[in-house]
């Protein structure tokens, strides 16, 4: 039994330097790069005191006299929004950073390539740029029986939607599991999958007769802006639509009909940057208004795209922007470097406060 001052340091502490599933994968890669280039890679061990919690594992590289560190990052699936996180967080640490995956396709080791991202993957893929050493190696196939996700049942669609819900109010997870359905719009019968999940992973601790608390809620949002572009977003696309030149200006959206994401709402957060494309978040019967008020063009190839929203509105709601969570995803997909800078921006001031130590 915890006494109440060991459970709160326990609670601001916690953060798995790797689960299991992570440590073996890990390990796995790191055994695969060395046999295939000749170096020998290993986790740095450190004592839970010492270790940078913001990171999955410190790793050391050692060739000849020299010896090389690494700040590694696990990403089950490496998409737009990855390369985005990881250009935020390039100059967090002292260490250069490092990629880890399952699989780099060489599209997506290009881009890595060209924004100085070093990454391995299970497949025998390697970009390491640390003089005098470096390597470039893509088009490997992936290697489907080494594929390892550490995501589970928490990170489908339905998980995703209600991971954000638990993000936004972390007092809900002490809810009954049908206000948490209600509050993510999900069904009754997932949350309890979810949230089983979710303790696996060490996001959700169980106290007992003083009920759950959602923990390393920061990591938890880095893989919650990942698999959301990955595996919810691309399926509530409702289309793309053409406007003209700072056409968000004159744009006719009431707040019962959507909210504004991506650069309108950045830009209406921080007054930071000039939009130049925009998404909106909108209620499902209610796009038809909005395309003829607006008299938006559909097109393959418009600068607006409109979404389905996928959380409850709430009718006492007035704002014409989601949620800062929802904008800094929609930033980090995007990803150049004007809103990468803009992300970061919206990142310090609105986001970090809800994972700092209580």
């Amino acid at each position: 039994m915890f006494i109440k001052n060991e459970l709160v340091n326990f609670l601001n502490e916690t953060r798995m330097y790797l689960n299991p599933m992570e440590n073996k994968f890990l390990r796995l890669v790191l055994e695969s790069f060395n046999k295939n280039f000749g170096f020998q890679m290993e986790i740095e061990e450190c004592q839970h005191d010492n270790c940078d919690l913001r990171i999955d594992a410190v790793l050391k590289m050692k060739t000849q006299n020299m010896e090389f560190k690494f700040s590694a990052e696990i990403k089950s699936i490496v998409n737009l929004s990855v390369i985005g996180f990881m250009l935020h967080h390039k100059n967090d640490f002292s260490c250069a950073q490092l990629l880890v995956s399952n699989y780099i396709n060489p599209i997506m080791a290009e881009k890595l390539k060209n924004n100085g991202i070093n990454f391995i993957d299970a497949a025998g893929n390697a970009y390491i740029n640390t003089p005098p050493v470096f390597i470039f190696v893509k088009g490997n196939k992936e290697k489907k029986e080494q594929a390892v996700s550490s995501m589970g049942k928490a990170f489908t669609p339905s998980g995703i939607k209600m991971i954000y819900a638990l993000l936004c109010n972390k007092m809900l997870i002490d809810k009954s599991y049908r206000e948490i359905a209600k509050t993510s719009g999900i069904a009754l019968g997932t949350v309890g999958r979810v949230i089983e999940n979710l303790k696996k992973l060490g996001f959700v601790i169980d106290m007992g007769s003083r009920g759950k608390k959602l923990t390393s809620s920061k990591a938890l949002f880095d893989r919650w802006c990942i698999d959301y572009a990955e595996k919810l977003k691309p399926k509530l696309l409702l289309g793309t639509f053409e406007g003209p030149d700072d056409f968000w200006k004159e744009f006719h959206l009431e707040p019962d009909q959507g909210q504004w994401g991506g650069e309108v709402a950045a830009f209406k957060l921080t007054n930071y940057l000039k939009p130049e494309n925009a998404i909106i978040y909108v209620i499902d019967e209610k796009l038809r208004d909005i395309v003829l008020q607006n008299r938006l063009k559909r097109t393959k190839k418009g600068n607006i795209e409109i979404f389905k929203n996928f959380w409850p509105i709430d009718a006492k709601q007035d704002k014409s922007i989601v949620h800062p969570f929802l904008i800094y995803a929609d930033l980090l997909e995007i990803n150049n470097q004007r809103t990468i800078e803009t992300a970061k921006v919206i990142y310090d001031q609105n986001i970090a406060g809800y994972f700092r130590k209580s």
